[in-house]
């Protein structure tokens, strides 16, 4: 596939993860050209799915923004005023009462957070997840249970049936 195909094809789901992770429609659409400036300028051998590598180069492009400008921290993740309630709406249509969830979603550290986008939304399987985020199965599923649990804390002990 060409460049182009190939931006087509991921530009959606690279975004979304973005903004996920970050809470910021302007941050997310200039993190994702970066990603792919990045995977334009690479040299990518195959070694494994585009997907899979152009989800690599997103993720490290979002932990160096958040090591750049010193902001990563266990809890809360976000600052106050970084937190946006009504973008999501804006940019991925979804119901108000996804916000609450939304915003549980940003108080998360990096690794839950990584493995609920991958995961809950995004769909993907354990395997998947373990290959993008370079970790075993093990630890996938394990950070996905604490993950959950404290999620579920966040959300004033809803249950997750999923």
């Amino acid at each position: 596939m060409s460049f182009e195909e190939q931006y087509d094809t991921h530009f959606d789901e690279i975004f979304r993860y973005i903004f996920y992770m970050t809470a910021s429609k302007e941050l997310a659409e200039d993190l994702t050209q970066e990603t792919f400036m990045r995977f334009y300028r690479s040299d990518f051998r195959g070694e494994s799915s585009v997907r899979t590598y152009v989800h690599q180069i997103a993720r490290r492009i979002v932990y160096d923004h958040f090591r750049r400008k010193k902001l990563i921290q266990w809890l809360p993740f976000t600052q106050k005023h970084e937190q946006v309630t009504t973008a999501l709406e804006d940019v991925l249509i979804i119901k108000e009462e996804h916000e609450q969830l939304y915003n549980a979603l940003q108080q998360l550290k990096l690794s839950y957070k990584d493995v609920l986008i991958y995961r809950k939304l995004e769909g993907y399987s354990i395997q998947q997840t373990a290959h993008i985020l370079g970790w075993s199965e093990t630890k996938v599923s394990n950070t996905q249970r604490s993950a959950m649990k404290q999620l579920q804390l966040l959300l004033g002990g809803m249950q997750d049936e999923a």
